[in-house]
C-alpha cells in the first residue's frame, strides 16, 4: 500500500467513525507505542468532531458537574471509544476475517459506541473526534494484516489497553458519577479481551489474571 492509499484509508477510518475531521498524511506508529502517543495530543484531546452541533442523540439525563481534571479524562477516553468503534468498522472491511469473529467484531463495536456515548453524556457536549493516535497507529497495520489472527491481535492489545485505562483512570477520577461510568465500562473492555485472547489460543493464565492492572493503560508516559 503506497502513501495516497493509506491517506485515503486514513480519512475513509474517520468517516466510518462519524466525523467530518480533516486529517492530513498517515503517521505509522507501532501499536505498543499508542500509550503515550495518544496523550501526546495535548490541547487537541477537547476539539470536537462533526460540525459542532453537538451529534449523538439527546442524553437522558443533564451533564455531570466535575472537575476539570475528571473532564479532560472522560474527553480523552470517549476519543479512544470512537477510535474503537472505526477500527472494529474497518476490521470488518478485511477479506481475511472469518463469520464467527466477524459477529464478535459488530458486538464490541456496538459496546464502544454506547460507552463514547455515555461518556459524552456526562459532559453534554459535541461528540469528540477519534483519537488522532490510534488512528494513525491502527490504520496501516489494520489494512495491511494477512491473516485473521493478526486482525484479532490488534485488536486484543486495543481492549487490553482500553480496559487498563479504566483502571488507572479509577485512581484519578474525583466526580462519583463518572467513576461510576468507569467502573462499569472497564470490566466490559475486559470480557472483551478474553474473548480475543480465546479465539488466538492463548494460556488462560495470560488473559484472566488474580487482579486487574495499569500496564498497557492509555496514558501519559
Amino acid at each position: 500500500m503506497d502513501d495516497s492509499d493509506k491517506v485515503a484509508s486514513r480519512r475513509q477510518f474517520l468517516r466510518r467513525a462519524g466525523t467530518t475531521a480533516v486529517m492530513v498524511g498517515a503517521v505509522a506508529v507501532p501499536l505498543s507505542g499508542m500509550a503515550s502517543a495518544a496523550w501526546a495530543q495535548g490541547g487537541s484531546m477537547g476539539s470536537a468532531s462533526g460540525d459542532g452541533t453537538g451529534g449523538g442523540a439527546p442524553c437522558p439525563t443533564d451533564p455531570v458537574e466535575m472537575v476539570a481534571s475528571d473532564e479532560q479524562i472522560v474527553i480523552f477516553a470517549e476519543s479512544v471509544e470512537r477510535a474503537a468503534v472505526a477500527a472494529y468498522q474497518l476490521v470488518l472491511e478485511q477479506p481475511v476475517l472469518g463469520t464467527a469473529a466477524a459477529q464478535s467484531s459488530r458486538i464490541f463495536s456496538g459496546h464502544h459506541s454506547a460507552h463514547a456515548e455515555a461518556l459524552r453524556c456526562l459532559l453534554g457536549g459535541p461528540e469528540q473526534a477519534p483519537n488522532e493516535a490510534l488512528v494513525s497507529a491502527l490504520v496501516p497495520q489494520i489494512t495491511e494484516a494477512r491473516t485473521e489472527d493478526a486482525l484479532i491481535a490488534l485488536l486484543l492489545q486495543i481492549e487490553a489497553g482500553a480496559a487498563a485505562t479504566y483502571f488507572t483512570a479509577l485512581g484519578s477520577l474525583q466526580t462519583p458519577v463518572v467513576a461510576g461510568a468507569a467502573s462499569t465500562i472497564l470490566p466490559v473492555e475486559a470480557q472483551h479481551e478474553v474473548v480475543w485472547s480465546q479465539y488466538l489460543g492463548l494460556d488462560v493464565a495470560v488473559y484472566v489474571p488474580a487482579f486487574q492492572t495499569g500496564v498497557g493503560a492509555f496514558s501519559p508516559a
